[in-house]
This record gives C-alpha cells, sequence and structure tokens, in this order.
C-alpha cells in the first residue's frame, strides 16, 4: 500500500523505478509483449520494488481488458471426498507451478447449487472451471440445462454436453486388471460390488465386468452382482453383512470387486466375522489406492487412479481451452489407471 491509503499501482511502481509504465506493466503483467523490451537489470529491478511496495495485481481491472486471470474454479463433490481430495491436491500442485490459483466450492449431485457456485466463480473471474464430480443418470437432464451457452467448463468422467471437454480415468481399464488379474490367481467365480445404480461410472463398471468375466470364460450373472439398496458410497454393517450374505454365503463367490478402498476393507472385516480368511477364502479388491489399502491386514490390492497424471492432463485441458476452441478429437483426456498388487488376493 502507499502510505496506508490506496494500493500500489504500475505507476507508483514507474516513477520509482525510473521506467515507463508499460515496461512495468511488461514484467508484472504480461501486457504489451509485441512492443516492449525490457533489460534483465531492469527486469529484477522492477520486481524488487513490486515486492517492497507489496503489490498486487487489480483482478477487476485485468478481467475488464480481457486479460486472464490465472484463477481457476474447482467444484468438488462432497461424497468420496477422500479420493476428490487427493485429485484436488495434485491439482493444486500442479496448478501452483504454472501459476495458477484455485477457489474451490464443494457440492452434491445438486442442480440449482451447481448452478450458483458457477455464477460465483464466473462473477470473480475464474478463467476457467473444473467440475470435479460424478454424474447421476437422474441429475443429467437437469445439469444439461445449468451449463448450457456456458464457456471454459471442464467435465471429471464424461460431458454433459457434447462440446465440453473431459477428463477421465479408465474405468472399464480398471475393471479388466481386476478380473485378469483375479483369474490368474486361480479365482473362478467373480463379484462385483457397486454402490449405487443411478452413478454412470458405477454402470460402466457393472458393463466392464461382465465383458471380460465372458472373456475368461467366467460365469455372468446377476445373481454375481450386488448393489448397495442404501445408495451410499459409505458402507454400514448392515450393508456389508447383506452383500457378504449374498455374494458369498448364497452364491458362493470366490472373490469381490468392492466399489472402493472403504467398502473393500469393510467386506474384509465382515469375512471374518463369518469365519472367512482372506485371501485363503475369499480375495477382495478395492479402488482408488487410499492411504488405508497399505494399513489393512491383509493390504488391499486395489486401482490407483494416478491423480498426478490426471492434474497434468487437467492444466492441459485448462491452459488449451484459454488459448481457443478445442478440436473435437482432442477434447476428451483419458487416463490408464495402474493395478496396485497386494496380499488380499
Amino acid at each position: 500500500m502507499v502510505n496506508g491509503e490506496r494500493k500500489v499501482r504500475l505507476q507508483d511502481i514507474a516513477e520509482k523505478a525510473g521506467v515507463s509504465r508499460a515496461a512495468v506493466g511488461h514484467i508484472l503483467n504480461n501486457s504489451g509483449l509485441d512492443c516492449v523490451r525490457v533489460s534483465e537489470k531492469t527486469r529484477k529491478k522492477i520486481l524488487k520494488i513490486a515486492e517492497e511496495l507489496d503489490y498486487r495485481p487489480n483482478r477487476a481491472a485485468q478481467r475488464l481488458r480481457g486479460m486472464p486471470t490465472r484463477l481457476i474454479g474447482v467444484l468438488l463433490d462432497t461424497v468420496n471426498l477422500a479420493v476428490f481430495s487427493a485429485r484436488l491436491a495434485a491439482i493444486e500442485a500442479e496448478a501452483h507451478a504454472r501459476s495458477y490459483r484455485l477457489m474451490i466450492g464443494q457440492v452434491h449431485h445438486d442442480a440449482d447449487e451447481i448452478k450458483t457456485y458457477l455464477d460465483d466463480f464466473t462473477d470473480h473471474g475464474m478463467d476457467v472451471i473444473l467440475c470435479l464430480f460424478d454424474v447421476m443418470q437422474d441429475t443429467s437432464p437437469k445439469l444439461k440445462k445449468v451449463f448450457q451457452k456456458r464457456k471454459n467448463i471442464i467435465l471429471h468422467s464424461s460431458p454433459i454436453l457434447k462440446s465440453q471437454p473431459c477428463i477421465r480415468v479408465e474405468t472399464s481399464y480398471a475393471i479388466k486388471l481386476l478380473v485378469d488379474h483375479l483369474v490368474e490367481r486361480g479365482r473362478k467365480r467373480i463379484a462385483l460390488q457397486l454402490w449405487s445404480h443411478s452413478d454412470l461410472l458405477m454402470s460402466i463398471r457393472s458393463e466392464a465386468w461382465k465383458e471380460n468375466a465372458s472373456r475368461r470364460g467366467l460365469p455372468v450373472n446377476n445373481s454375481l452382482v450386488w448393489t448397495n439398496p442404501e445408495a451410499t458410497q459409505k458402507p454400514t454393517s448392515e450393508a456389508v453383512d447383506h452383500c457378504i450374505q449374498n455374494l458369498v454365503l448364497k452364491n458362493k463367490a470366490d472373490a469381490i470387486i468392492a466399489s472402493n478402498d472403504e467398502w473393500a476393507v469393510r467386506i474384509i472385516q465382515g469375512l471374518r466375522r463369518h469365519g472367512l480368511s482372506v485371501p485363503e477364502d475369499i480375495a477382495v479388491t478395492g479402488y482408488d489406492n487410499l492411504d488405508i489399502a497399505d494399513v489393512i491386514e491383509p493390504r488391499l490390492t486395489t486401482i490407483d487412479q494416478c491423480h498426478a497424471t490426471y492434474a497434468k492432463e487437467a492444466l492441459n485441458l485448462v491452459e488449451e481451452s484459454l488459448a481457443g476452441p478445442i478440436p473435437p478429437s482432442k477434447r476428451i483426456r483419458i487416463i490408464q489407471p495402474e493395478l496396485v498388487v497386494r496380499e488380499s488376493t
């Protein structure tokens, strides 16, 4: 601040440095790139004075001039928060490395709340908005109206509008990795646990399980798929017991692909209550490679969604969106997950 009364202006720095305002704007705001030349000595002098005066760019003025603010809005799902928080941490690190800052909101499948956040982000000058939430089948039609005519929106998993860029982890490939691994370990009745019928990713997992189990000559029938009637990602004791009763005790599954690591851990605990050992009697796999997967005994075989790679591609999409329309062939970025083999299989 100057005299503790007002924000420091480019002109204040220019006067103290003995250079033009254009030269200061070139160094601090990347303006005038084609017509302003500044020596390295002058650049260092400007940066030193800006730091001494505690200069901060006027974001509102930048927006009025059509300049990027280098601010990214992120809408984060409140369900499965451990996974999305880990992904967010990777995105924040990558954004920081590229000199972007994040503004974050949390929401869960509420179209009206999503619209409110999108409006807020736009009003605060976000260059791009990342929507890190799973799309439910029953909310997709409402979201199409919300996202209509909005620019620079990047979706997680699947686009809501055809024109939207999207980044996703290849779920079907993850299921292929798990099925192939379990078959190689001698499992012949591989079951699938899902948390909801309405989550699009759960539908993809179900189809991938059918395809890959059939490809490996394993039984494929509805009795080996159990979906949580409570439709929650967090397992309750009652739901876990119901899952084990149906898949293992009734339908003789010798392996269970759980919907996430937390479900897998609770299933392992439930199997112990029934006097069954993992992996001797039943193999169990998780999904997400959370810290808990390396703590439970036996340690959990699971899928790593490669958050660092995801973050790099997300920021690539951010920068490409700012540069202009992304060609249709490059709008969808796919991340290949990795199988992490531990003792539960």
